[in-house]
């Protein structure tokens, strides 16, 4: 048998069993990050839902920076706007990237969508209204990291929706990727703080109590922008017609499971179950 030929039909092979690798690292990735959207959902309608139907709002400013304020109407009802879609948009957003639901359920993906947008925008703008009338923990950084956040989401969710009015389904899928990528910006902060809390085990090395320290200031913005880096190294390995790029970047995709399964559980045992 000719070599070169041999080579040949062994390419298809391996490129096929890496694209099934990355799938799977995916869909494990996509389903760790399911379970701790859904804790967090739990933790927002359990711990403030229940408050706000008992009346019990001052229950609210034991774990919030600037929480309900005397006086401040427009603010506080900006608060609640900004809490109550959160559960909202982290309960509607992975639906969408079910393919099932997708393929069997069009005309649900498509309301869902529009909602989720909608949703998106709508919180950002309350977010936004917040740091600027209210100001954050964390100062002017962590004002930075968090205005552009909800810019990246309201860019974003404005051009998710505009390709799939276009009917560019190529370009909106990849847009409502970073679109919800950054729409959990709140929740990968606390990943992010949990995973680095098990990493120094229990300890938070460069976080103060204001947020002030090195670590706070790099996850003030790593927590919209390191997603979205890994995102789109993810669309380089897909695109890339190398089967090693396609290996390297699937074993990536298992190590960053494993690592945000770990955040995923610190978050909860810290910040979601205690309350």
């Amino acid at each position: 048998m000719n070599p070169t030929s041999q080579t040949t039909n062994l390419r298809p092979t391996n490129a096929a069993k890496a694209n099934q690798l990355m799938k799977k690292a995916t869909q494990l990735l996509f389903m760790v990050a399911v379970i701790g959207q859904f804790l967090f959902v739990v933790h927002i309608v359990s711990f403030y839902g229940s408050s706000f139907f008992t009346g019990d709002y001052e229950h609210w400013n034991k774990v919030l920076y600037n929480g309900l304020i005397a006086g401040d109407i427009i603010g506080n009802i900006a608060l609640m706007v900004h809490l109550f879609l959160a559960a909202v948009i982290t309960f509607c957003g992975p639906l969408q990237f079910i393919p099932k639901v997708r393929t069997k359920y069009p005309t649900f993906h498509s309301w869902n969508g529009r909602v989720y947008i909608l949703t998106a925008i709508l919180i950002s703008l309350a977010g936004l209204y917040m740091v600027f009338s209210r100001g954050v923990i964390g100062g002017q950084i962590m004002a930075m990291g968090n205005t552009l956040n909800a810019s990246l989401i309201i860019l974003f969710a404005v051009l998710a929706w505009k390709t799939a009015v276009a009917r560019n389904f190529t370009a909106h899928k990849r847009w409502a990727i970073r679109t919800f990528l950054v729409v959990s910006g709140v929740w990968f902060f606390r990943i992010g703080f949990g995973l680095w809390i098990a990493i120094n085990g229990g300890a938070a090395p460069g976080s103060t109590e204001d947020l002030g320290g090195p670590f706070d200031v790099f996850l003030a913005f790593a927590h919209s922008l390191l997603p979205l880096i890994i995102l789109e190294l993810y669309f380089y390995a897909k695109q890339k017609d190398n089967s090693t790029v396609k290996y390297a970047m699937a074993s990536f995709l298992f190590v960053l499971s494993g690592l945000l399964g770990v955040g995923v559980f610190m978050a909860a045992m810290i910040f979601w179950m205690p309350s």
